[in-house]
């Protein structure tokens, strides 16, 4: 097979993608691949990124970006701000994303479709079943329940986390 860019070597990479249904095929020679891995594009604009996916919109984006009675939110860690994350698209450090969680987290759900792994894994991984998985989710609603003081929400996730744990002893 030719490459579809020079038309004159022989084919040795070949990728499909499927956008919205719509398949499209592409077979490149070595050389053409490498100039088109050096043409990869690079994030600039979280927002604009997000837009399409309407994950700024809400509670989120309004509690880390400056109004007049709140501070523009930065990282104690490496001091970058919230409106700058959002402007370059890239933390600052690894305590960034705790201290932006409440914005990064609508943005991965929406983009990844939910914040945690569900697929494989390495073989040397070691591998949680899925009592373990799920009791781990639950701890972590429960939290999140915790710290935004939905009491009812706590009791109803700590009385499913007893009954999961009651379930794995017996």
């Amino acid at each position: 097979m030719i490459c579809d860019e020079c038309n004159q070597k022989e084919a040795t990479f070949h990728s499909m993608k499927i956008i919205n249904g719509i398949k499209s095929e592409k077979h490149l020679c070595a050389g053409c691949q490498s100039k088109q891995a050096n043409r990869v594009s690079t994030v600039k604009n979280l927002a604009e990124l997000f837009s399409s996916f309407n994950a700024l919109s809400g509670s989120a984006l309004a509690g880390a970006i400056a109004t007049p009675k709140r501070e523009i939110k930065t990282c104690k860690n490496c001091g970058i701000a919230i409106t700058q994350v959002l402007k370059d698209g890239f933390l600052g450090c690894p305590v960034c994303y705790d201290t932006f969680l409440e914005v990064l987290l609508p943005m991965i759900a929406k983009v990844q479709n939910g914040t945690y792994h569900k697929g494989k894994s390495p073989h040397s991984a070691k591998q949680k079943t899925a009592k373990e998985l799920e009791l781990e989710h639950l701890r972590g609603e429960l939290a999140v329940a915790v710290e935004e003081e939905r009491y009812e929400d706590a009791g109803a996730l700590q009385a499913k986390i007893r009954n999961l744990i009651g379930e794995s002893t017996k």
